[in-house]
């Protein structure tokens, strides 16, 4: 395999304005470790509704990544906010925007000197055109079950692009066992490739004398948190079940509120801080008693790994969750699982009250080491693995 071959990342997230998923840690690990990179900004999947949270706000930070378009977020990495709609459903108008987006990426090839790279793709609205374009190699991150998606309208435009990916793809990765079982019965090259964590990021933070943020300092202990977007995906009757039958228990939600959450404004004891930035999550964190994971039990949580797993035990402390297979398979012991609000409640407190500086250790040591330039490491030897195959 040639030595340090570009990368193109065909992402799920805007660069700009989104804290990172895995696709972007992963591609700030290839910058890190001495490839060039190209980050291809969120063409979604889905055309925003006007009536939905938020709308109004997406739009000003979309037209503010277009006039960004290609941009250098530092020397050797760069990132392409393609200046088309989510158009689905017409396929004219499939068409014609997948053609004017091969042509915006064409460019941005020449301009910084891309040939043939390793593509890799995060998001099945993509598929059109990554199979379309020059690469070395394709490689396809299920990092969600992307058809379980519970807005998702474009379904079959979306089954189709997944399917061009899946049959086309040198190399698929899948971040939980329960996609890597879906996929790998039909065709070789399915990998199972969990998340990883910036381990180093979170321990500078527990190790360092900082002062606790001033707004996480006003809400008194325990402190029972969250970070991550506030969607409709989570399951307010489980927050609300726990902070009325539990008043001395302060729920801290830390996040963009995307959904309605008005059922929890009338509680003193659940507290929302808004968005953080990615820098200040460890400091938030460090000050937590207990980290929650409280999504509803649909078919892409049932499938999902939460990276946010791995960034809770870095922090050592107790982690409750809904019911999540690969949660239960990946860190038995150390996370524990409850599917209701009354469960949900006794796991917090038995979180509280056993926990210890022993139990903290052995949480931060489950993932101690698994690094995203480990990850990327990995897939590269996955890839010419694949490669080197008769």
């Amino acid at each position: 395999m040639p030595e340090r071959e570009p990368i193109v990342c065909f992402g799920g997230y805007d660069y700009w304005y989104s804290n990172p998923g895995s696709p972007v840690k992963l591609a700030e690990a290839a910058h890190e470790m001495g490839h060039r990179v190209l980050w291809i900004n969120s063409i979604g999947m889905n055309m925003p509704k006007m009536r939905r949270s938020g709308f109004w706000r997406r739009v000003g930070l979309k037209l503010r990544s277009w006039a960004r378009w290609l941009k250098a977020a530092r020397p050797g990495f760069h990132v392409l906010t393609p200046i088309v709609l989510p158009l689905y459903g017409n396929p004219r108008l499939e068409s014609l925007n997948e053609r004017w987006l091969c042509l915006q990426i064409r460019l941005a090839y020449r301009l910084l000197g891309i040939r043939d790279p390793v593509a890799l793709v995060a998001l099945p609205s993509f598929g059109v055109v990554a199979t379309r374009l020059k690469r070395s190699a394709l490689i396809y991150y299920y990092t969600d079950k992307y058809d379980a998606y519970s807005d998702l309208k474009a379904h079959e435009a979306m089954r189709r692009r997944d399917r061009m990916l899946y049959e086309q793809a040198d190399l698929i990765l899948c971040a939980s066992r329960k996609i890597q079982e879906e996929h790998e019965k039909d065709r070789p090259g399915v990998v199972y490739f969990p998340h990883a964590v910036d381990f180093e990021r979170f321990e500078k933070v527990l190790e360092a004398d900082t002062q606790m943020p001033a707004d996480l300092a006003a809400i008194p202990s325990p402190r029972i948190g969250y970070f991550g977007s506030l969607t409709n995906s989570n399951d307010l009757e489980i927050i609300r079940h726990c902070a009325v039958e539990a008043p001395d228990l302060h729920f801290v939600l830390i996040g963009r509120v995307m959904g309605d959450y008005s059922s929890l404004g009338d509680l003193p004891n659940v507290h929302l801080l808004g968005m953080k930035p990615y820098e200040d999550i460890p400091l938030y964190g460090k000050y937590f008693d207990v980290g929650i994971m409280t999504w509803k039990m649909t078919e892409w949580i049932r499938h999902c790994s939460p990276v946010k797993t791995r960034e809770y035990l870095a922090l050592g402390f107790p982690v409750v969750s809904v019911p999540i297979e690969e949660l239960s398979r990946e860190f038995p012991g150390l996370v524990e699982l409850a599917g209701d609000g009354p469960s949900f409640l006794a796991a917090i407190r038995r979180g509280l009250d056993e926990d210890s500086p022993e139990l903290r250790r052995r949480r931060r040591d489950r993932v101690r080491g698994e690094s995203w330039q480990l990850r990327f490491t990995e897939m590269m030897e996955a890839l010419r693995e694949v490669r080197d195959a008769p």
